[in-house]
């Protein structure tokens, strides 16, 4: 299905879920609970942690489902409010995990020359290495843009700062990475030589 007929999907339950029509919203709660899980667990480590945060932020948006706005996005808003009871789950347990489990099927960055010159395996396990190591706005830019799909809209939403703050993330995240990947290649190039 194309990025226009889901965005039009996402409209017309909003539309009706503001109209506390429970049918759309239980189609809701099936389309969007398993991404909405791993986003959750990313934050939690804990599968039934994440269960709780899901289950509760599909009630608060039920709650308060007649200040929905059809014009904005109902999917970036589910995920921001899925965000921050992830983040009142981490504060209030005391367990300040970073988001560090990546897909590993998922994982892309812009260069894709990077990919090319790299086996797969060791270009992934690097990368989620790298990926762990940046700063936590930082990280967390580059996990919804490139592994939920989120445009710097949608990530400004969720993340709540401006799209140009996410970009500047995104784009340091990048530089970073690709700095870290060229040092990486040099060393092991280097290494190689040295076994020889």
């Amino acid at each position: 299905m194309g990025s226009k007929n889901t965005d039009q999907k996402f409209q017309d339950w909003a539309q009706q879920i503001r109209a506390s029509d429970e049918e759309a919203f239980s189609e809701l709660f099936h389309e969007v609970y398993p991404q909405l899980l791993k986003f959750a667990w990313r934050y939690t480590k804990k599968k039934s942690a994440a269960h709780d945060v899901v289950q509760k932020s599909m009630v608060k948006l039920w709650e308060i489902r007649t200040n929905i706005d059809p014009q904005q996005s109902l999917k970036s808003y589910l995920y921001q409010i899925v965000r921050s009871r992830a983040l009142n789950h981490i504060r209030d347990t005391n367990n300040h995990t970073p988001i560090e489990n990546i897909n590993h099927n998922r994982l892309k960055v812009e260069s894709k020359t990077l990919s090319k010159i790299a086996e797969p395996e060791d270009y992934n396990k690097k990368m989620i290495k790298f990926i762990e190591q940046l700063p936590g706005r930082q990280r967390e830019a580059i996990q919804l843009s490139r592994f939920e799909g989120f445009d710097h809209e949608e990530i400004s939403e969720i993340m709540d700062i401006s799209p140009r703050t996410v970009n500047n993330h995104i784009v340091t995240a990048l530089k970073t990475l690709r700095k870290k990947w060229d040092l990486y290649k040099k060393n092991k190039k280097g290494s190689r030589y040295e076994e020889e």
